[in-house]
Parts: C-alpha cells; sequence; structure tokens
C-alpha cells in the first residue's frame, strides 16, 4: 500500500508540474504541420541536459533541430534565464512517458559538434520541439537543410509570443541596449540600414554596429524583393551573435543568418 501511494503521489506530482507550465499545449500533438507518420527509430532518453539537448542510452547525443534553448550554467557562467525550467519542462514530459521517444532525423545528420539532430516525438506523437516552444522557454531557429517542421515550429512559438510566456514576457532586447561583450543566441530588434552584395555573400547592414552575412548557397531560400523592403525598417533577427574580427569603425558585431525566418520586419513578427 505504501509503495502504490508514493506512486500515485509521484504520478500526481508529474502531472502537476506539467500544468504549472502554461505553454503546454497537447493540440499540437495533434496539428498536421507538427505530426509525423514515419520515425527513422525509436530510443530511450537517458539524461536531459537543457533544453535543447539530451543524451540516449546508447550514448548518442542528440541536439533537438529547430530550437535554442537557453543555455543552463557551464564553466564559470551562470545559467541564463528560463534555462532550469525549459530542461525541468523537457525532463518532465519524457518522464510521462517513461523516458521513450521517437525520431525523425535531419537531412544533416550531426551538427559540428558531432550531436546527432532530430526531432523528437513522444509514443502519443506529441512533438517535443512544439510543445517546448509552446511554453515560451525556447526559440524557434531555422538551419538549412534541416527546415521540415519549420511551420510548426514558427506556429507554435508565436502562441508563446502572443501570450507573453516565458522568454516573450519581457521586452524583445535592442541592438542599442547591448554592451560589447553579449555574444551567444539571441533575438533582437534593430533598423536595416543597407544591403550590399560581396565575395562571401549578402551584408546586411544595421543600426548600433551589427553586421549580417547571408551566404551565397543561402541566397536562394530568401525572397530578395522582400528583403530589399525592409531597409529603413526596424527588423526582428535571430542567431548567434559574435564580435566582429578586425572591426572598423562603428562596427560592433556579426551575425550569420541562414534562413527567412530569422528576419523580418519587427511590427510582422511580432503582431498577433
Amino acid at each position: 500500500m505504501k509503495k502504490s501511494a508514493t506512486r500515485r503521489f509521484f504520478l500526481l506530482y508529474l502531472t502537476c508540474l506539467v500544468g504549472l507550465f502554461a505553454g503546454y499545449d497537447s493540440a499540437l500533438a495533434y496539428d498536421p504541420l507538427c505530426s509525423s507518420a514515419d520515425y527513422d527509430e525509436s530510443a530511450t532518453v537517458s539524461y536531459v541536459h537543457d533544453g535543447d539537448t539530451v543524451k540516449l542510452e546508447d550514448g548518442r547525443k542528440i541536439r533537438l533541430i529547430g530550437i535554442n534553448a537557453p543555455e543552463v550554467a557551464h564553466d564559470e557562467h551562470p545559467a541564463e534565464a528560463f534555462a532550469l525550467t525549459a530542461r525541468d519542462l523537457l525532463r518532465t514530459l519524457l518522464s510521462k512517458h517513461e523516458n521513450r521517444v521517437n525520431l525523425v532525423h535531419g537531412q544533416e545528420a550531426q551538427d559540428h559538434y558531432q550531436r546527432t539532430l532530430a526531432h523528437l516525438f513522444l509514443p502519443d506523437g506529441t512533438n517535443l520541439q512544439a510543445q517546448l516552444l509552446a511554453s515560451g522557454l525556447v526559440s524557434a531557429i531555422t538551419i538549412p537543410p534541416n527546415s521540415h517542421f519549420s511551420g510548426c515550429y514558427q506556429q507554435a512559438e508565436k502562441r508563446a509570443l502572443c501570450a507573453q510566456q516565458g522568454l516573450w514576457s519581457g521586452k524583445i532586447s535592442s541592438l542599442a541596449d547591448l554592451d560589447d561583450s553579449a555574444t551567444g543566441f539571441r533575438v533582437l530588434k534593430a533598423g536595416l540600414v543597407s544591403m550590399q552584395s560581396s565575395s562571401k555573400g549578402l551584408w546586411l547592414t544595421l543600426e548600433h554596429g551589427l553586421s549580417l552575412r547571408i551566404a551565397h548557397q543561402h541566397l536562394a531560400l530568401f525572397d530578395m524583393p522582400k528583403l530589399q523592403s525592409l531597409i529603413g525598417k526596424s527588423v526582428l533577427i535571430r542567431g548567434w551573435l559574435q564580435t566582429k574580427n578586425n572591426p572598423k569603425a562603428g562596427e560592433r558585431f556579426y551575425m550569420q543568418i541562414k534562413h527567412p525566418t530569422a528576419i523580418d520586419e519587427e511590427k510582422i513578427a511580432l503582431k498577433c
């Protein structure tokens, strides 16, 4: 009886924990944009590192395609806002299904850290990336050629943004707000000043010292007239911010974007 009561309490705790995350939306499990009829393999998760990286029982590290979670504490860097909450939500969702998952591999199989790239699904068909995005605890990011489910992920994130949940509960940072040491994944707003081509691709110059580059191999994905129409407007951008090597006067940051979902007019991107 004691064991049975303990088990019931534990299951109730898990259920309540999931319920505390306002972004959890079981309807996404049945959204055609988010579902898959075929899986490449089934596996069991042995460890959740953060909101976008898990380890399987066979030792493989899996990087969840299409999302970026805040960084947990590492080296001497403290955990970013919502990092532990995103990790714990992923752990909770997995625990409800004994950590079993189905994987849909990316067209690009591994990232530069040799992690396997995949979309993860619970046994009931729930797309884990979509659930995390709907919670507002992670950000959407599309990196070609792994763009499958991008539409689903954009839609899931928009729900969180419009509900002002998690990462979207505060104001979006402007480039003007950042000091020169700011790096890592960012969602930012700034004015687009100009565009010009070079041997390395298309360069977009933004206010406050940011240079965006779209490499030649990704230019075909972009609507050039639309990009041109953004000049002189405030845009929302997302990607990994880097300090620029050998910057010229006024230059501060560099970011490479690879997909049209990484840049949009601010008022359209934030419209609900």
